[in-house]
C-alpha cells in the first residue's frame, strides 16, 4: 500500500498531541494542526517563526539552556497564546540529521489543565497548613501573600475584611507600591466596595472601569490602576467577609481570566482561614485576657510568672510582683453607678499598661485588684520610681462623667527569689504587702521583707533616697587642706562630698558613691560637684587665695563625651582661673 506524503500530513494533524520540527536556529520548519490551534496561530504563520519568540525572556533562557546543554528527553514550559491565555506544555523532543542539517522533533503535550490542578491543590494544602502553623494573623495574612505569589503576579496585594454591622472596612494586610495601607473607614464606592457588596469577583480593565464610574457604580478612590482583580471571601453560608485584591501598575502582567478562576479556587478556603484564625484568637483571648479591660487576667499571669521564674533561676535574675489595689472603688460604684465603675477600671488598665515595660505583663486580678510581672529587673530603686510614678502622676487627673476624681491604690512588693522561689508564693507575699499598705494609711507601697536584713534594706534605702536627694540638693562638700612638704603651707584644698539624709544625718562618701555608681545617678552628681567647686574656687581668688581645688572624677564620668564641655561651662560660668582647677581621676 502506497501512502503519500499528503496524507502523512493529514495524519499527523489529526494527533491529539502537537508536534513541531525546529532547525539548528530554532526556527519552526514543520508544525501540526494541534499545536497552531493551542497556541490559537495559522500553520503557516509559524513556519519560518523562531520558537524562542514565542516564549517569555525566562522562559527562553530555560528552553536554550536545556536544549544546549542536553539536559534531559523532556521540558515543561509555559507560553502564551494569542488571545492572552497562559498554556502550559511539556516537550519531549530528540535531535536527528537529515541531509547533513541537524533538527530537532518536539512532541507537544497540553498539561495546562493539569498544571492548573496541582497549583490548586498545593495552595490548598498550603493554607491549610498555615491555619495550623501560625499563631497569629500577622503571620497568617503573609503565609496567604506568598502562598499566591505561586499562582499568579501578587506583587501588589491587599486584604480587606468587612464589618457588615459598623457599615466599615479594614485592612489587615496591605502591600502596594504606591498607596499607604488605609486606615479602617466607613464603605465608600471603591472598587473593594464593589466587590464585597456584589459578591463577584471583577476583573477590571480600562473600559469596565470607565463604565463602573460612568453608570455611578464605584468612585475613584487611591492610585488608578485598570490592571486590577478582586476576590470576594466568602463562607460555606455565602456569607461575604472581605476579599482580596491585586493589581498591576506596569503592562508587563496583565491579569486574565485564568487568573480570575485560581483565585476563586482557593478564596473559599482562604475565607475558611482567617474565619478560623480569628474565632481561635477570640476563644484564646476570652480564656487567657479580661474582657473588660483587655488585660491578661490570673491564668495567663500565673503562667507567665511560672515561666519568668524558670528563666530567672537559668540565668540568676531578679524578678518582682506587684500586687495593686484601689483604695475606696467601693465609693465610685455606689456614688456614680457600676458603669462609671467600669469606665475607671479601663482607665487605670490603660495607664498601668502605659507605666511598664513592653516585657512586662499587667494584669487585673479581679475587682479592683491588679498585678504586674516585671521580670529581669536589675535596680530596685527602678521599681520604687515606677510605684511613686504609678501612684503620683498616673493615677491623677483621671476624669469620669466630667467629673476629676482622686484615686489613690495600695501597692505590695515581692521579690524573687528572697520573697518566694514559686508564683504562688510570690503573689500571696505581695498581697500581704499590699494589706501592710493599707494597714498604714493606704496610697504608698511596702516590700514584703520578712527576711531582709538590715544592710539590705539601708542599700535600698540609699538606693531611692539618692533620686531625690539630688533634685532636693541634700549634699554639701566638705574641703580638705593640701600642705606643701617644702614650705608646710596650705596650697590647695580637696573636694570632698557629704550626704545630709534628712532621716539618718550626714553620710560618707563610702555608703552612698558606689550606689551612685551602679544607678548612674554619679553623672548628675558628678556634674554639680564641679559647678560647686569652681564657685567655691572662685570666691577664694577674689578674696586673694591663689588656692588650687581639687575635684574627684569617676570613671563613669571620664567616659562620658561631654565632660570637657561639663567643665568648660563650669569654667566660663563661674570665671575661675582653670590653672587652680586640679582633676582626679578616682581610682
Amino acid at each position: 500500500m502506497n501512502i503519500e506524503l499528503k496524507d502523512y500530513k493529514n495524519i499527523v494533524d489529526k494527533l491529539h498531541e502537537g508536534i513541531f520540527i525546529l532547525d539548528k536556529d530554532f526556527k519552526i520548519v514543520f508544525t501540526n494542526d494541534f499545536f497552531s490551534k493551542l497556541i490559537k496561530w495559522e500553520q503557516k504563520e509559524l513556519i519560518n517563526t523562531s520558537f524562542i519568540e514565542l516564549l517569555d525572556i525566562k522562559q527562553a533562557e530555560v528552553f536554550g539552556n536545556h536544549i544546549d546543554n542536553n539536559i534531559s528527553k523532556t521540558l515543561d514550559l509555559k507560553i502564551e497564546s494569542k488571545d492572552n491565555k497562559l498554556k502550559y506544555i511539556r516537550l519531549s523532543f530528540n535531535k536527528y540529521t537529515s541531509k547533513k542539517k541537524t533538527y530537532i522533533l518536539s512532541i507537544i503535550e497540553d498539561i495546562t489543565h493539569i498544571h492548573h490542578e496541582e497549583v490548586k491543590k498545593s495552595c490548598i494544602y498550603k493554607i491549610s497548613e498555615a491555619i495550623h502553623d501560625t499563631e497569629d494573623l500577622d503571620s497568617l495574612y503573609q503565609e496567604i501573600h506568598d502562598i499566591l505569589s505561586a499562582i499568579t503576579n501578587v506583587t501588589n496585594f491587599y486584604i480587606a475584611l468587612a464589618d457588615w454591622k459598623l457599615n466599615s472596612i479594614s485592612f489587615p494586610y496591605f502591600v502596594d507600591e504606591k498607596d499607604k495601607k488605609p486606615k479602617p473607614y466607613k464603605m465608600k464606592k471603591g472598587l473593594t466596595e464593589y466587590v464585597l457588596n456584589t459578591g463577584e469577583s471583577l476583573l477590571l480593565n480600562h473600559d469596565i472601569y470607565k463604565n463602573l464610574i460612568k453608570t455611578n457604580n464605584i468612585e475613584p478612590i487611591g492610585s488608578p490602576c485598570y490592571n486590577w482583580l478582586g476576590v470576594p471571601l466568602k463562607l460555606l453560608n455565602g456569607k461575604t467577609i472581605g476579599m482580596i485584591g491585586v493589581q498591576n501598575y506596569k503592562n508587563d502582567y496583565v491579569f486574565r481570566e485564568e487568573d480570575m478562576k485560581l483565585l476563586q479556587f482557593v478564596s473559599d478556603q482562604i475565607a475558611m482561614a482567617i474565619k478560623r484564625k480569628i474565632d481561635d484568637i477570640q476563644i484564646h483571648k476570652q480564656a487567657h485576657y479580661d474582657e473588660l479591660t483587655g488585660l491578661t487576667n490570673k491564668a495567663l499571669f500565673h503562667d507567665r510568672l511560672e515561666t519568668s521564674i524558670l528563666a530567672a533561676e537559668r540565668k540568676d535574675e531578679v524578678i518582682v510582683v506587684l500586687f495593686i489595689d484601689l483604695d475606696n472603688f467601693k465609693y465610685v460604684n455606689d456614688s456614680m453607678g457600676h458603669a462609671a465603675g467600669d469606665r475607671l477600671l479601663k482607665i487605670i488598665a490603660a495607664k498601668l499598661n502605659e507605666s511598664v515595660r513592653k516585657g512586662d505583663t499587667v494584669s487585673r486580678w479581679g475587682g479592683d485588684e491588679f498585678t504586674i510581672l516585671l521580670p529581669n529587673v536589675k535596680r530596685i530603686s527602678g521599681i520604687f520610681k515606677l510605684c511613686e510614678r504609678i501612684l503620683n502622676e498616673q493615677f491623677k487627673n483621671v476624669v469620669i462623667e466630667g467629673q476629676e476624681l482622686h484615686i489613690t491604690a495600695s501597692i505590695g512588693i515581692a521579690i524573687y527569689p528572697q520573697d518566694g522561689d514559686t508564683a504562688d508564693k510570690l503573689i500571696k507575699n505581695a498581697d500581704a504587702a499590699m494589706y501592710k499598705s493599707k494597714d498604714l494609711g493606704k496610697n504608698q507601697f511596702h516590700l514584703y521583707k520578712p527576711d531582709m536584713n538590715s544592710k539590705i534594706m539601708e542599700r535600698l534605702n540609699f538606693e531611692t533616697g539618692l533620686y531625690k536627694a539630688i533634685e532636693n540638693e541634700e549634699f554639701n562638700l566638705v574641703y580638705q587642706p593640701q600642705l606643701g612638704l617644702e614650705t608646710n603651707k596650705i596650697i590647695g584644698f580637696e573636694a570632698l562630698i557629704r550626704w545630709n539624709k534628712p532621716d539618718i544625718g550626714v553620710l560618707a562618701p563610702y555608703k552612698f558613691i558606689p550606689i551612685a555608681e551602679e544607678t548612674n545617678l554619679i553623672i548628675p552628681l558628678g556634674e554639680w560637684v564641679i559647678k560647686k567647686v569652681c564657685q567655691q574656687a572662685k570666691k577664694w581668688h577674689d578674696r586673694g587665695y591663689n588656692l588650687t581645688a581639687g575635684i574627684n572624677i569617676s570613671a563613669k564620668q571620664f567616659n562620658q563625651d561631654k565632660i570637657i564641655n561639663i567643665i568648660k561651662d563650669s569654667i566660663k560660668s563661674t570665671g575661675v582661673d582653670p590653672r587652680f582647677i586640679e582633676l582626679e581621676l578616682t581610682e
